[in-house]
């Protein structure tokens, strides 16, 4: 299989090619094997960056309970950072990106969230066709899924799909994080048995893309790596490690490849048959587009651009969610003795463990057996409520961990634990926009977060809410005291709530909807006005899904995969979804 994987060359780029996918990542790998797999096609997937397996470090990309050491370094990771936030106090959020097989799923946090299905219902509308409404998108998220769990029953869940999903109920933690279950229920909201089936709305178990090994299931885990085990497969796909895409390349008004450079600065020629894939994400395939004079012929002219065709919308419309954590201290019970490490050692802080002996031991358990606090990524409980009177499906999100961070994701050296939470449907748009016409040059990334009163509201209704479940008494045996906002925190004043959510709120890393279908590409994928491309990743979503946007995008790449050989699965017509009857 790693004969498939190597560096761009020239030999690479003298080879034949019905496809140059660019972005190996959460749907890149998908497009890779079920055009070589289904189509039977050739095909040439870029990289810029290394493989996820094969280095002294894979380790942090396949142990689930990992994540934080890529999220916070640069190796496997775009890094970018949004411009100064104007109604955040003028920070400058962090936006991780993945530069790995795998993409940004070989660095997520691997929650496996679906969206409602009045998502869907809402996408069919914006992009104009009903095939992307709910009945029409679950086959897709059925066919990607292998779920794990024994009942095999549900017609929500996929069982034979190349996507592991599973659940975990970690021993260790397995009480504090019941007590959050049970704290949502006691505030008045409901239990639900799955947050992708039927019933997204309640508190209860998460869904996670971690395999039976307990290694995270990344696109390159799940889709890429059985591709290239596959003799007869992998015979048609190259994976091109350390290649830099600069532009496309054009005949008239049809792209016939890719000009990238390789890790020696040599530019390569790549070229394809039938089409060019862009599936670079929110931030990547907007910027290759501009880069390549697709995009506001205006804006591009101050870049010193020639605009080949005016699309105003490339880089448009950009959405991601906003969330804060609400931290508590605990008595017992937290993921603290596994996780805290020693600070004041520069880069190797993060190997400072604590207590050593439990870390050992627990990565000792991960690497024989697959099992205990590593192979999982802690996100095993969460939420879904809504924020106010008059919203039809849940607009707030909850992630449960059993821990308390500080700074880039420090766990503190003190039992804690937290509520991270977000609003689902933020009215705030954004762009990504060139900095100048050098590729290597990272785009300006803005999200405009809060920039809408409504936005402002949701969030801080979001805050109300949050401080009332965690307030329960499910959580009397383990909460010490607040950490943050800390004890003496004005909870009555929606001006220091409003304050401390624009000092204290992250991004959720959930950057899309910039080359939007509907505004710059149809509901194939296909770019507006152009021939021989098309894009297919989160930016092609028309507005943000309901929860994370690993599951969605995978589903995506699925269904115009298959559209792309006039193929459709036929519509699930068997199944509804719940909606409360007072809303």
């Amino acid at each position: 299989a790693s004969m498939a994987v190597r560096r761009l060359s020239a030999a690479v780029a003298r080879g034949r090619h019905d496809y140059v996918v660019v972005g190996a990542g959460s749907a890149g790998c998908v497009m890779a094997h079920r055009l070589a797999k289904e189509h039977e096609a050739s095909v040439l997937l870029l990289e810029a960056g290394g493989s996820n397996r094969g280095s002294w470090d894979s380790w942090k990309n396949l142990m689930p309970a990992a994540l934080t050491f890529n999220l916070a370094n640069n190796k496997y990771n775009w890094d970018f950072h949004t411009v100064p936030q104007r109604h955040l106090d003028g920070r400058r959020l962090h936006e991780p990106r993945g530069k790995i097989l795998g993409g940004s799923s070989s660095l997520n946090a691997m929650a496996y969230i679906r969206g409602h299905a009045l998502d869907y219902e809402r996408w069919a509308k914006e992009i104009g066709s009903e095939h992307w409404s709910y009945k029409h998108v679950l086959p897709y998220f059925r066919k990607a899924q292998r779920h794990l769990d024994a009942d095999t029953s549900s017609p929500y869940r996929g069982f034979d799909g190349p996507l592991a999903v599973s659940r975990k109920r970690t021993a260790a933690v397995r009480a504090i994080n019941d007590a959050f279950v049970k704290a949502g229920m006691q505030a008045g909201y409901a239990h639900t048995e799955d947050q992708n089936g039927y019933q997204q709305e309640g508190f209860g178990q998460m869904d996670m893309t971690v395999n039976d090994r307990g290694v995270r299931s990344s696109t390159a885990e799940a889709y890429l790596w059985p591709l290239l085990a596959d003799g007869r497969a992998a015979s048609k796909v190259t994976v091109a490690t350390r290649s830099f895409a600069n532009r496309l390349l054009f005949d008239g008004h049809r792209v016939v490849g890719v000009e990238a450079t390789d890790e020696n600065g040599n530019t390569h020629k790549l070229l394809a048959e039938r089409e060019v894939i862009l599936s670079a994400g929110a931030v990547g395939s907007p910027q290759l587009l501009m880069l390549s004079g697709v995009g506001d012929a205006e804006e591009l002219k101050t870049h010193g651009i020639e605009a080949l065709h005016h699309l105003p919308d490339v880089g448009k419309n950009l959405q991601d969610h906003l969330e804060f954590y609400i931290q508590y201290l605990a008595k017992h019970t937290s993921l603290y003795p596994y996780a805290a490490t020693l600070p004041g050692f520069g880069p190797l802080s993060k190997y400072m463990f604590r207590q050593p002996w439990r870390a050992l031991t627990a990565g000792a358990m991960w690497l024989l057996a697959g099992t205990g606090v590593s192979a999982t990524n802690h996100f095993e409980v969460g939420g879904f409520i809504r924020s106010a009177a008059g919203r039809q499906h849940p607009d707030i999100q909850y992630h449960f961990i059993p821990g308390c961070v500080v700074g880039q994701l420090e766990f503190l050296p003190q039992h804690g634990y937290q509520a991270h939470c977000g609003t689902l449907r933020p009215t705030s748009r954004g762009t990504v926009r060139l900095a100048s016409k050098d590729p290597r040059a990272a785009p300006l990334i803005d999200p405009n977060f809060l920039a809408t009163k409504e936005d402002v509201v949701d969030m801080r209704n979001a805050f109300k809410l949050t401080m009332e479940i965690m307030r329960q008494p499910a959580f009397d045996e383990f909460r010490l005291r607040p950490f943050e906002p800390a004890e003496d925190f004005d909870h009555k004043s929606d001006a220091a709530i409003d304050a401390w959510i624009r000092s204290n709120s992250h991004s959720g890393y959930h950057l899309s909807c910039t080359c939007a279908m509907g505004r710059v590409v149809d509901a194939e994928g296909k770019v507006l006005g152009l021939d021989g491309v098309r894009v297919v990743d989160a930016s092609v979503m028309p507005s943000m899904t309901s929860g994370n946007l690993n599951a969605p995008t995978v589903m995506l790449a699925e269904k115009i995969a298959d559209a792309m050989r006039g193929k459709r699965l036929p519509a699930q017509e068997d199944v509804g979804w719940y909606e409360p009857a007072d809303w």
